[in-house]
């Protein structure tokens, strides 16, 4: 279904999706907000903000939350515990020493999902 409404619209302003891990009580823990270089819309910070506090009411755990903020090309990473936040310098995804940075750090939090979130 989510599929479906997915492909009607032509401009989706908020998804939630549940994945195929199911079985997850809590799964609000990586989010992404994505704008385009050319005339983007929206202040994609306080919206990758507004979702994280969303999902610390929802958990209601105290563990921490990750995301990331992509604007064209430009990549930066937020995490957010309790009512602090701390956001990366930006990280150039055509820069090739960059993004092997931008690599390493997706990797990373694969590790803190399988060993301290889930």
């Amino acid at each position: 279904m989510l599929q479906f409404l997915l492909l009607r619209c032509l401009k989706a302003d908020f998804v939630i999706g549940s994945g195929l891990m199911d079985y997850m009580e809590k799964p609000y823990f990586h989010f992404q907000e994505y704008k385009p270089n050319k005339k983007p819309t929206g202040d994609s910070m306080a919206q990758l903000l507004e979702a994280f506090l969303i999902a610390q009411e929802k958990n209601a755990d105290g563990k921490p939350l990750y995301g990331c903020e992509v604007v064209g090309d430009t990549w930066k990473f937020i995490t957010m515990e309790n009512n602090q936040y701390c956001v990366s310098k930006r990280f150039d995804s055509t820069d090739k020493e960059e993004l092997l940075q931008i690599i390493a750090i997706l990797r990373k939090f694969r590790y803190i999902l399988e060993t301290r979130l889930l």
